[in-house]
């Protein structure tokens, strides 16, 4: 019996943010300054393109246009007596930006991203655009990240499992002396990382 090699193939993520899968009111910002109101959501339209795109129409009505970094810097989301704004961030130099949510706002940003990767299996030996995956399969990857406006690309915290959150946080935030011994002590749990950050930004800062 002819045996096939199975290889794993994780593609792109697809509807990376569950909660802005569909229409919802929002500002999107283009990066000539300029910004509209309408309805948005997030969403990546082609697997074979891996360009994290935003739809946008201005009125419920319209079929609506998409848009990605090229000419969007972010977009707000508003509604639910709150609002989440996600920004085109490099968190590589080989990769297209990603949207990212601003969880702390300030001389140094934290970035979270919520992603839903999908795993395709196929048989190596045969043609896979002429055959389908056999399984599919999910999970959600979320990792943080810290970017200072200087900097091109930002900085993963818990990428990278050899090292802790609260240690590559302390590197990251070197300058800080009071915030690095707090860190060493585990005076924050990672549950506490905004407040961390957000204590950087009020007493570690000019």
């Amino acid at each position: 019996m002819k045996s096939f090699t199975l290889k794993l193939l994780f593609f792109l993520f697809l509807n990376n943010f569950f909660a802005f899968s569909q229409d919802q009111e929002c500002i999107i910002f283009f990066k000539d300054g300029t910004s509209l109101e309408g309805y948005g959501m997030l969403k990546i339209v082609n697997i074979l393109d891996p360009k994290e795109k935003i739809k946008f129409r201005l009125t419920k009505e319209e079929k609506g246009d998409f848009w990605d970094f090229e000419d969007i810097s972010k977009i707000t989301f508003i509604g639910f007596e709150m609002t989440k704004t996600f920004e085109y961030i490099k968190t590589s130099k080989y990769e297209y930006p990603k949207l990212l949510e601003i969880l702390v706002d300030g001389e140094v940003k934290l970035y979270r991203s919520p992603e839903t990767i999908t795993y395709r299996l196929y048989f190596e030996n045969n043609d896979l655009s002429k055959n389908p995956f056999p399984k599919t399969s999910e999970k959600i990857v979320q990792n943080n990240y810290l970017k200072r406006e200087n900097e091109e690309i930002a900085t993963c915290i818990d990428c990278y499992p050899l090292k802790s959150w609260a240690k590559q946080v302390s590197e990251y935030l070197s300058d800080c002396e009071t915030l690095v011994y707090d860190l060493k002590k585990h005076k924050y749990t990672f549950a506490e990382l905004e407040d961390a950050i957000i204590f950087y930004n009020d007493f570690c800062t000019e």
